[in-house]
């Protein structure tokens, strides 16, 4: 079921009232439903609340600043990444199934490529939405569509990529424990939607459009999805498998 959607003021009104139906919930200015999971409206934006995450803050996408606004800034220096989609005369087409925060998205975005990002979770999806809306740099999401689907059912009809980009979420480990508030929230968003996917399923079907690469973000130690990897770029603790 959706979490309600709390708006601060009613200046706020019309436009929460707007998003729920689309959502698919409830509008409410109510302050009860402050320690259920929820939607929050208000003058600096949309975020979003659960009350087990551990992080009490509520979780709102800004592109302004924090780690995505430090790597935006210094995309020239992603060396993996840059590797892992090789070297072109001419921007790329890229699909990234897996939208996020899409972190890895505006590093493409900032590299000159054209980039259709999906995201399959409504509440992260109107998250991004909101965002993108509030950045003070709107010209960095000119080659961007952000589209709501789940990329297995996109694949279908997927066509003139040129790299096909996979990053499916880590799994937790007792090391890291989803210790990243940010990630402990995606976890929170896809568990409040009953979103559930299996990485292996996702894979088989999305290595079936056609494209000139598919890249796919893994674990350093994690085993590949498939041993067919023409090769791989490794760092530290991120490892891209290319799938040619």
């Amino acid at each position: 079921m959706m979490p309600p959607l709390v708006y601060a003021s009613g200046i706020q009104q019309s436009l929460a009232e707007d998003t729920a139906k689309i959502l698919g919930t409830s509008a409410n200015s109510k302050q009860e439903f402050n320690h259920l999971p929820h939607l929050y409206l208000s003058e600096v934006g949309l975020s979003f609340f659960h009350p087990e995450a551990r992080s009490t803050n509520q979780f709102r996408i800004d592109f302004n600043s924090g780690t995505t606004g430090w790597r935006i800034k210094r995309a020239n220096h992603e060396k993996l990444i840059k590797k892992a989609l090789g070297k072109s005369e001419r921007p790329l087409n890229i699909l990234d199934c897996t939208a996020g925060m899409l972190q890895d998205t505006l590093l493409f975005l900032s590299l000159g490529h054209q980039v259709t990002a999906l995201e399959q979770s409504k509440i992260l999806f109107h998250l991004l939405q909101d965002g993108i809306s509030r950045s003070e740099d709107q010209n960095i999401f000119i080659k961007l569509d952000l589209i709501h689907a789940n990329a297995c059912s996109y694949a279908a009809h997927a066509k003139n990529f040129d790299v096909i980009y996979f990053d499916p979420m880590y799994p937790p480990s007792k090391k890291n424990a989803l210790s990243s508030g940010q990630l402990e929230y995606i976890s929170k968003i896809l568990e409040v939607e009953s979103l559930e996917n299996n990485a292996t399923k996702d894979f088989e079907v999305l290595q079936l459009i056609p494209a000139r690469k598919m890249v796919v973000k893994r674990p350093i130690k994690a085993e590949p999805f498939s041993f067919q990897t023409n090769y791989q770029v490794s760092g530290k603790t991120t490892r891209f498998d290319i799938y040619i």
